[in-house]
């Protein structure tokens, strides 16, 4: 089973960086992804944050978005949390004729994330996502892919209401992963009931349950498709699906 598991882990790497890489200690940046019969690179900073997105992404496919190209073409996608943008550069390739608002208010993400938007469908926005529009500080004090909007934080960015998201439209794919900020946002029901589909990287942290979770997904007439806990976090961490009723 093991030996399994390894030869589509390498298959993986393969076929998902262009034949760039057999192993992941030949990944560096700028990265390499290849899909839909098409290859990019992914510019990043030499750091561990930008290693662990392009694998968890890409050659893992955290979020099944593989899987969900083989059966949906969405037009409009909105990544919150798109950090320096490997998720949303990906949908770029799988779903070329897709709009895609990437959000990120961390200054270091945004530079990589401009360079990686340009020639693309992808619209950056350089803000947080919250409740309502105003100024909060985020903690930029770890790596930037676990950037954090804290009352601590050390940056002041904007923030801008999710009702404003997408500019209000109707929204095929929301990806979201916003170190903890989901609780925030999912308060209120508005984004989840103009998304179709969801996929989320949770954080169960301060308390927060997944019961807790279910219920707030519930509440904005979502359906939960799968939910796959991360067993390196203790299951605190992990990725969650879910579609409109």
């Amino acid at each position: 089973m093991k030996t399994i598991e390894n030869m589509k882990y390498l298959k993986n790497i393969l076929f998902r960086s262009g034949f760039h890489y057999f192993r992941m200690s030949m990944a560096q940046p700028p990265y390499w992804i290849a899909a839909n019969g098409k290859s990019c690179q992914i510019f990043a900073g030499d750091y561990l944050g930008s290693a662990t997105c392009y694998r968890e992404i890409i050659i893992d496919d955290f979020y099944q978005i593989f899987n969900y190209a083989k059966h949906f073409k969405p037009s409009l996608i909105v990544d919150i949390g798109a950090n320096i943008g490997i998720f949303s550069k990906l949908c770029s390739l799988l779903f070329p004729d897709a709009n895609i608002y990437a959000y990120e208010p961390n200054p270091t993400a945004l530079t990589w994330l401009e360079k990686n938007a340009k020639l693309t469908h992808i619209k950056v926005c350089p803000y947080a996502v919250g409740i309502q529009d105003e100024l909060v500080f985020l903690d930029s004090r770890s790596d930037s892919t676990t950037g954090k909007i804290s009352q601590g934080g050390n940056i002041p960015v904007q923030c801008i209401a999710l009702t404003k998201v997408a500019q209000g439209q109707p929204i095929d794919l929301l990806k979201m992963d916003c170190e903890g900020s989901e609780w925030t946002i999912l308060q209120n029901p508005e984004l989840l009931k103009r998304t179709q589909s969801f996929c989320m990287e949770y954080h169960l942290f301060d308390q927060h349950t997944l019961e807790e979770l279910q219920n707030l997904i519930e509440k904005a007439d979502h359906r939960i498709v799968s939910i796959t806990p991360q067993f390196d976090w203790d299951s605190q961490v992990g990725c969650l699906w879910s579609t409109h009723k």
